[in-house]
């Protein structure tokens, strides 16, 4: 009997697992006016040469502004999406140089399981406002 029950639970674990997939983005940081930091996200979605990164908006289409890279990352982690990695760009040379920094985040999903639900980024917002 425990041998059924035991196969039985392994079976369902193994199920389980093979019903998931895990779907990554990376998020920028661009400081915004002040002391805000604005972020643009990237789902790996393609884009025209000329379409910069998305930015995140809210439900009007007005772009999300964070108060600091904590709280950009906690929206993120409040959507069920978990930090990977971070990583600095540097662009330009001696005084005209700036940095990036970049967050990979994944997100563990089930094949029903939508896992954009609660983000919006410009295009989505301008597509569905069409």
């Amino acid at each position: 009997m425990k041998r059924v029950i035991l196969s039985a639970i392994t079976a369902l674990f193994i199920f389980t697992l093979s019903a998931q997939s895990r779907v990554f983005c990376e998020i920028v940081e661009r400081k915004a006016k002040g002391k805000s930091v604005k972020v643009t996200i990237d789902f790996g979605q393609k884009r025209e040469k000329t379409q910069k990164q998305q930015s995140l908006v809210d439900k009007n289409g007005e772009n999300i502004i964070f108060n600091s890279k904590i709280d950009a990352l906690n929206y993120m982690h409040s959507l069920g999406w978990e930090f990977l990695q971070a990583y600095t760009v540097v662009h330009g040379s001696d005084g005209d140089s700036y940095s990036q920094i970049h967050w990979l985040l994944y997100k563990d999903v089930t094949d029903n399981q939508d896992p954009f639900e609660g983000i919006t980024t410009k295009e989505m917002h301008d597509k569905s406002a069409k």
